[in-house]
């Protein structure tokens, strides 16, 4: 299955060296460095021009700010894709300034903090029934300025934790370390497993997502002795014999091996599906298959 993946994969690199979200699409910052983690797991020569051509794609549209937008349609705009460019690039060598140049944007973006009137609703208690949730905790957004969600906190916490040997006065780091899993264990559902932003809205308990619990269990992986931890994996087992989708199960394997549980029905089930599906050759899809069931989980440990 590895090779008929990464054949996949490779008929769908775009002639601008990247790839995009299925073949013949517009490259973007998400799908290419998905695609390069997945091709240098395997560690082997025969892709050396293909990855080589794909870190130029990545290099080439870091911003002057550090950081990554989505695509060449999304130019001005940097995004949430700037930590999942790190982990891309955390694999080559030489890439430590560009590395670094993306960390100083990362601890520079904050979620947005409520307003003076909305923090006055919010310690009256007055909308506290809307959703529950600690508004002032420090995370990160989709794009800068906005709201706080689980799955971009997450990527930034894996970025951030995995470079801390290149950043040079590592207490922001640190500091934002902290706040980021303060805000992920808020927002964790009740039986364990994230949503995508909130736990509860209008005091209903809101359902966990197998792909956003396993992103955000990758983040606290360091924390893996933590109750909380524990009742996420359990749940994340669940959504995932629910819910078998290449993403799901792709995120599911590698969030399993780094917490050193068996995936090894998990894996069973990833090649059935693909047998199936192909995965509608989606190449985030195919490259967390190539991940999950090679060595890519190395690349993903803090």
């Amino acid at each position: 299955m590895i090779e008929a993946a990464i054949n996949l994969l490779l008929s769908a690199q775009n002639e601008d060296g990247g790839w995009g979200f299925v073949k013949g699409k517009l490259s973007n910052t998400e799908s290419t460095a998905f695609a390069l983690m997945a091709l240098k797991s395997l560690d082997a020569k025969p892709f050396d021009r293909q990855m080589a051509a794909g870190l130029k794609w990545l290099v080439r549209h870091q911003r002057d700010d550090g950081s990554w937008s989505l695509n060449d349609e999304a130019s001005k705009q940097s995004s949430w894709t700037t930590p999942i460019a790190v982990l891309a690039l955390l694999s080559f060598q030489d890439q430590n300034q560009r590395i670094s140049r993306a960390v100083k944007w990362i601890l520079a973006q904050e979620g947005m903090k409520p307003r003076w009137f909305e923090s006055l609703l919010f310690r009256l208690s007055l909308t506290r029934k809307t959703v529950e949730l600690d508004p002032y905790l420090n995370g990160w957004s989709w794009t800068p300025g906005a709201f706080s969600w689980v799955e971009p906190t997450s990527y930034c916490l894996m970025a951030l934790k995995k470079s801390r040997p290149l950043v040079a006065g590592g207490t922001d780091v640190e500091v934002r370390i902290q706040q980021g899993e303060a805000l992920l264990y808020d927002r964790m559902c009740e039986k364990g497993g994230w949503n995508y932003g909130n736990s509860k809205v209008l005091g209903e308990a809101l359902w966990p997502y197998p792909d956003v619990t396993a992103v955000a269990l990758i983040a606290l992986q360091d924390r893996a002795a933590n109750e909380a931890n524990r009742r996420s994996l359990l749940a994340l087992q669940g959504m995932m014999r629910e819910a078998p989708s290449g993403i799901t199960l792709g995120w599911g394997i590698l969030c399993l091996k780094l917490y050193s549980e068996d995936e090894q029905k998990w894996k069973r089930m990833l090649l059935e599906n693909f047998k199936k599906t192909r995965f509608l050759s989606e190449t985030k899809a195919l490259a967390l298959a190539v991940l999950a069931l090679g060595e890519g989980a190395s690349l993903f440990r803090v």
